[in-house]
């Protein structure tokens, strides 16, 4: 299923509002994303304010300024922000932390590959339990890890009582 919206409100200096065909509204905040090359000239208000709905519904653009944002992402960027997806930086950041490929990220979760790719490159939201499974997984690996550096494979740490 293809995206689609039908209608969009701009709300200087980088909001927007987002109805989708389904009749889902959304509120997005753009001011991150307007920070990456290619959207600078969308900081002006004025220009900002004058972002329309793709003729097929597939994004949001600005003829003036030759610059659109497909409804991919902007679904992303709403589920991130309202907490109903895990946000892709944290995702790519969690695998840069532990050194993990992309196929390694894969093993370490039980997904595929292909999932993994389109979890890192935000091309699809990524669901609140994958984050719980990456902080899982990143908790369970610490005291391997310790216990690996102080030379003692696999010590379990013991809980002092008073």
């Amino acid at each position: 299923m293809k995206l689609k919206l039908v209608r969009v409100s701009a709300q200087p200096p980088g909001r927007l509002r987002l109805e989708w065909a389904n009749g889902n509204q959304s509120d997005v905040d753009l001011g991150e994303y307007l920070k990456s090359t290619g959207h600078e000239r969308l900081r002006d208000p004025i220009l900002f304010a004058r972002a329309q709905v793709e003729e097929w519904g597939h994004g949001v653009e600005w003829p003036d300024a030759d610059i659109g944002i497909p409804a991919d992402a902007l679904y992303r960027l709403s589920k991130e922000q309202s907490g109903a997806a895990f946000p892709t930086a944290d995702f790519n950041a969690w695998m840069k932390r532990n050194a993990l490929s992309l196929t390694g990220a894969a093993t370490a979760l039980h997904l595929t590959r292909r999932t993994i790719i389109y979890y890192s490159t935000g091309a699809k939201p990524i669901p609140p339990y994958i984050g719980l499974a990456c902080k899982g997984w990143e908790v369970t690996r610490r005291p391997r890890a310790n216990a690996a550096r102080a030379g003692r494979p696999h010590a379990v740490r013991r809980s002092r009582t008073r």
